[in-house]
């Protein structure tokens, strides 16, 4: 059921990505495409994995804060693993995967990995969201944005806000464990509200130390933010679009984000490079530099998120990964919530 619902999702995305080939026509496509300046590709996989390394960081910085001694090598490493996880899964749930690669790579308990993955993912929503109605705002002012890309813009804001609420509801919403604790009187959730609750009740336990935090974690992600719109502005430099300017990517990166959590495809798979054309088109770019643009920025972001294979193959993995992690993963959840922390212990 998972790899025929996974297989949906994919087909959609490619679907999508095959309309706008067709719409831009593909032949102009990949001319403009084989024009790229190499110099500028690598300054953009520069951009990518700078990018990647701030949010890493921004994990980091959360473990330190529970008390976790985790080496930010161990960090970094890991969460290039989740990032390469959440490009191959919908809504981008891989990147929760980071606490269990943690475990395995140092025995980092995975509640207190999970805590750091949960703020760092809070945390991104939150600024995410905030950058987003700035740009919007900013966005309808110079451009002639049609209602219907306003309210659907509108409505990927919103979906970052529930989500950066959603989580924080998880880190310290003191109701939540409550409300659970109200279903155990159902006889057929008894046991696994039990569970659900002992989790939650450890991941706060955990995440009561991170307050402090949050400010520098915000700042990691507005770098982080800054660098892919650095990325973004060096592959439009290497198309030769011209019109659009480092201030428009980065306004135009966390207006797009949404797009990567809406669970229809894989990591919003086609519906991102959609978002992307319909903003650059309006900025001036040409309908097959769009096209290639986001295209390109696909590949290179796939391609820089390859560094997340060696904490991958570190543990174990080389074969069959996701299906492996996530299995090990739901096993430790339901029998023992958030798992014990020494199971990295056991890893051959």
């Amino acid at each position: 059921m998972q790899k025929s619902r996974t297989f949906i999702q994919f087909a959609i995305g490619a679907a999508i990505l095959l309309w706008l080939l067709q719409l831009a026509d593909a032949t102009k496509v990949l001319a403009t495409i084989s024009t790229v300046n190499p110099l500028y590709l690598a300054a953009a996989a520069l951009g990518f994995i700078t990018a990647s390394t701030m949010i890493a960081l921004a994990l980091f910085v959360s473990l330190k804060r529970i008390g976790v001694k985790t080496r930010i090598s161990d960090a970094i490493l890991a969460s290039f693993g989740g990032q390469l996880l959440s490009d191959i899964t919908p809504a981008r749930s891989g990147y929760f995967l980071t606490s269990f690669i943690l475990n395995k790579m140092d025995g980092t308990p995975n509640t207190s990995g999970m805590a750091g993955v949960v703020t760092t993912g809070a945390m991104n929503f939150f600024v995410k969201a905030a950058l987003s109605l700035i740009a919007l705002t900013y966005f309808m002012r110079i451009l002639p944005i049609s209602p219907v890309i306003v309210n659907g813009l509108l409505a990927g804001i919103l979906l970052l806000a529930a989500g950066g609420f959603g989580l924080l509801m998880l880190l310290w919403g003191r109701r939540l464990p409550r409300i659970f604790e109200k279903l155990k009187k159902l006889p057929l959730f008894g046991k696994a509200v039990d569970r659900i609750v002992e989790a939650l009740n450890d991941l706060q336990e955990e995440a009561r130390n991170i307050h402090g935090s949050l400010v520098l974690i915000a700042l990691l992600v507005i770098l982080s933010i800054v660098a892919n719109s650095a990325a973004l502005y060096f592959i439009s430099e290497a198309l030769g679009s011209g019109s659009p300017t480092f201030l428009d990517f980065l306004l135009i990166v966390p207006l797009v984000s949404a797009s990567n959590f809406v669970p229809v495809t894989i990591a919003g798979l086609g519906i991102q490079e959609t978002s992307y054309v319909i903003l650059l088109a309006l900025l001036g770019t040409p309908l097959e530099k769009a096209v290639a643009f986001t295209l390109i920025n696909r590949l290179l972001f796939t391609a820089t998120d390859i560094i997340g294979l060696i904490p991958l193959f570190k543990i174990g993995i080389k074969t069959s990964m996701f299906n492996r992690i996530e299995d090990e993963l739901a096993e430790e959840s339901f029998l023992e919530p958030f798992g014990s922390g020494n199971q990295g212990d056991d890893e051959d």
